[in-house]
């Protein structure tokens, strides 16, 4: 393939690249604004009751939560930011760097995270729901 035919082609897959980037960037911050969400609520159960299984239900719902949203930033610096530079240069370089990889390697990374999250939430959400349910929140 010549030169020319390698820039036709990255004219024609870039924009598709950029979008897909994008589209992970916003879901990498949805799920982080969802984790803060339900930690808060978690830390309103922690405040308020002092039974034994309540308190431990909410602190393993928050640890595990905590460590997606470690997850979470962890892809947002190494993959979305490149550290603490969070420029258009990013975008650039994980849709051209054939090396790395790094578009790919992201959504795979995002798959990931976001199929545990919908997991930890939805049992999370089922334990608040729980404890509206017997008027305690």
């Amino acid at each position: 393939m010549n030169h020319t035919s390698l820039w036709q082609s990255d004219a024609l897959t870039l924009p598709a690249c950029r979008s897909g980037y994008q589209d992970q960037q916003q879901a990498i911050g949805r799920q982080t604004e969802e984790i803060d969400q339900l930690q808060t609520l978690l830390l309103d159960v922690l405040n308020r009751y002092n039974y034994r299984s309540l308190r431990h239900s909410a602190v393993e719902y928050y640890r595990k939560l905590n460590n997606l949203r470690t997850r979470l930033n962890w892809l947002h610096r190494d993959f979305v930011c490149e550290g603490l530079n969070c420029g258009t240069a990013t975008q650039n370089r994980a849709c051209y760097d054939l090396h790395f990889g790094l578009s790919v390697a992201l959504e795979h990374h995002i798959t990931t995270v976001t199929d545990e999250f919908e997991r930890i939430k939805a049992d999370c959400i089922q334990f608040l729901s729980g404890m509206m349910t017997l008027n305690l929140l």
